[in-house]
């Protein structure tokens, strides 16, 4: 199977002109997108060569980029920031040996000037998949040059085959607001609570409401940002938990309870409707669920999505239906005598897939 990662690489400690040339490669192409997009459909530059005319000076490659990146995004009526892009032509990664005998790894790119080769901080994690594109085990893509704070970053594009692990061994993945994740595979679970999180969006639930009422926006948005951030880095975490989890456990199949298009507001009393800490739709399991699936692809294992239907009220052990739904966090079948975690009788169900798959 094949899977394509995005990795982001620090330019290390470029010059004061350096920087004032990237920045102005970033508003020529912010302004030429702009322009672009405020000219008739039919006057429209289709080439490099032609966008020149409506262009300060860039590289042709950049306004090549450019143009493709303003034509997939049909519905932008304005860019706020584009951001220079190179296709795999153009930019290269290139490793040196210092004096020392070190690795010394280098982002070359055409610039305003000349092309550059450009020192990169190369993090352990990211050096296998460098040395899988040098090796041509990887293929490159698209790399954009971004400005995060006063840093200046690469991402970087690539795609990489990986082989598929081969064997029947499953994890069942429940997701809840107790906890927020719960697998189960071979007798052993993972637990992930959901306390924290939901703290976090109460609190900023709260924040939100009083800096509406003060008119303070810019602090509002602000605290968007911060709470965004918080929820990614833990669905990265999570997810990163999840997939070792399973890789330590020979697991080569995940089944994850799917979620789409549920709405279970009208399930919930009217109080927990208004807690954002606790109503459903303030969770990013979409979001989560992207991770884990990333994650696992490039970890050989692969991904289905199992209908979620009765998989709280059916023993997994012995398949026996109840009424309602257990109370408190102990399923108790009342045929075979079976005591198990809630949520861990769900993963075992939702890795027979009991109810079948999601369309």
């Amino acid at each position: 199977m094949e899977q394509t990662l995005t990795i982001k690489l620090k330019l290390y400690n470029p010059t004061q002109a350096k920087r004032e040339m990237y920045q102005t490669m970033a508003d020529r192409t912010t302004s030429f997108a702009n322009r672009y997009l405020s000219l008739d459909k039919k006057e429209r530059p289709k080439t490099s060569k032609d966008a020149t005319k409506i262009s300060e000076k860039l590289p042709s490659c950049v306004l090549c980029h450019a143009i493709r990146d303003i034509r997939a995004k049909k519905k932008v009526r304005r860019f706020k920031r584009l951001w220079p892009s190179f296709s795999y032509q153009n930019f290269r990664v290139e490793k040196e040996t210092s004096q020392s005998g070190g690795a010394v790894w280098k982002a070359s790119f055409p610039t305003l000037e000349k092309r550059v080769g450009v020192p990169i901080v190369v993090q352990s994690y990211q050096e296998k998949y460098l040395e899988m594109l040098l090796s041509g085990q990887a293929k490159q893509g698209s790399a954009k040059l971004v400005k995060s704070g006063k840093d200046w970053y690469i991402l970087l594009s690539l795609t990489i085959s990986v082989k598929e692990k081969q064997g029947e061994k499953i994890m069942g993945v429940d997701l809840g607001q107790i906890d927020l994740l719960v697998a189960s595979v071979s007798g052993q679970a993972l637990f992930f609570s959901g306390k924290e999180l939901a703290y976090t969006r109460r609190r900023c639930a709260e924040l939100r409401y009083r800096l509406q009422k003060a008119g303070a926006y810019r602090a509002l948005a602000r605290l968007g940002d911060k709470e965004h951030r918080w929820v990614t880095d833990a669905n990265h975490k999570i997810s990163r938990a999840l997939i070792d989890f399973a890789v330590a456990h020979g697991v080569t199949k995940i089944r994850l309870e799917d979620l789409t298009g549920t709405r279970w507001t009208k399930q919930q009393r009217k109080e927990r409707r208004r807690d954002h800490g606790r109503c459903l739709h303030y969770w990013p399991y979409y979001h989560l669920r992207q991770f884990i699936e990333y994650k696992a692809a490039l970890a050989g294992i692969r991904v289905e999505l199992a209908n979620p239907d009765l998989t709280t009220l059916t023993c997994s052990r012995c398949g026996e239906v109840i009424r309602s739904r257990p109370k408190g966090r102990w399923f108790r079948c009342p045929r075979c005598k079976k005591i198990k975690h809630i949520d861990v009788n769900g993963a075992d169900n939702i890795a027979q897939a009991i109810s079948g798959f999601a369309v």
